[in-house]
């Protein structure tokens, strides 16, 4: 077969399959979008900044758009009328969220309040958190330590310019947010302004957030997902591992703890933090709350402190 059969028959097929696509979109009951293209769909119509093209394409096709991202299906809803009608008045239909695969692979998926569907489990851990981690005593808590937290970081900004050395202040932004963060959990820093002994444990939080906020080809193209063609589920699943290693050493020491003030007839040598609440309920009924699902609880708790509250620059 030489080139120009080739070709005229690969043009071919791409129309064909091009015409199938319009076919089928213009049958489907999805609402208007625009017409996507074979194999990758709509994912050359989102730029750099996709909530600035999501935005734009709003004002041609709607408050409610549908697009093809790769072969997944996605509505966009751009309104706030809207958005109330998916969010409140029909919200248990909508409830559900895709995983991201690299969440899957650190096991978001089956024990974290994020990322789990609507039921048992789900209502369980939101009732658990809305009563400890919303609660006033812990944000009237969690008011006094942010301003000690940040009373230490003024502190030490004072003492770098009484001795002339420059401030990262990425750097001291995200030690004194992860050590409020700590301290709220389970009552103790993770990190020192002027030590690198919790390196390891910044680079892995650093990592997992990274990690999770890549752009993955699996999540829009499931059939790929055995060979992970971008590593991200390799390198998700090492860093899972070690975040969750790292949690798990706390949690067993704390518990060591208890034992020990319980044995010697003691005063509890309990720090009355979020984890000491934890553990009280799964102490008593393992069901309700299990190991897996606090250390879970802690591991969404640091990505939205780097995710979220600040972002380190580079």
């Amino acid at each position: 077969m030489d080139y120009s059969t080739f070709y005229l028959l690969f043009s071919f097929l791409v129309t064909l399959m091009y015409g199938f696509t319009v076919f089928n979109h213009r049958k489907s009951r999805l609402p208007p979008g625009p017409y996507p293209v074979p194999i990758i769909g709509n994912l050359l119509k989102l730029s750099n900044k996709p909530h600035r093209s999501l935005a734009t394409l709003s004002t041609r096709y709607g408050p409610l758009m549908s697009l093809k991202l790769g072969s997944i299906t996605t509505i966009v809803v751009s309104s706030p009328d809207m958005a109330k009608e998916f969010f409140q008045t029909h919200d248990q239909t909508f409830s559900g969220r895709s995983v991201p695969m690299s969440m899957h692979a650190m096991a978001q998926g089956k024990h974290s309040l994020v990322f789990l569907p609507a039921g048992d489990q789900w209502r369980r851990l939101r009732r658990i958190t809305k009563e400890y981690l919303f609660s006033g005593q812990y944000l009237d808590r969690s008011e006094r330590l942010r301003g000690e937290k940040v009373q230490e970081l003024l502190d030490h900004i004072t003492q770098c310019c009484a001795n002339k050395r420059a401030v990262n202040v990425g750097e001291v932004a995200f030690t004194t947010i992860l050590n409020i963060l700590s301290n709220l959990l389970f009552s103790m820093d993770l990190s020192g302004y002027d030590t690198t002994s919790s390196q390891e444990f910044r680079d892995v939080i650093t990592g997992a957030t990274e990690v999770a906020g890549k752009p993955n080809l699996v999540d829009f193209f499931p059939p790929l997902k055995p060979l992970d063609p971008q590593g991200l589920a390799r390198e998700a699943t090492i860093i899972g591992n070690k975040l969750h290693t790292m949690f798990d050493k706390i949690i067993c020491l704390r518990l060591q703890t208890r034992v020990r003030s319980s044995s010697i007839d003691t005063v509890s040598l309990a720090e009355n933090d979020l984890l000491d609440a934890l553990l009280d309920i799964h102490l008593k009924d393992d069901s309700q709350l299990s190991k897996t699902d606090i250390n879970h609880l802690f591991t969404v708790s640091k990505y939205l402190s780097r995710k979220y509250i600040f972002q380190r620059p580079n």
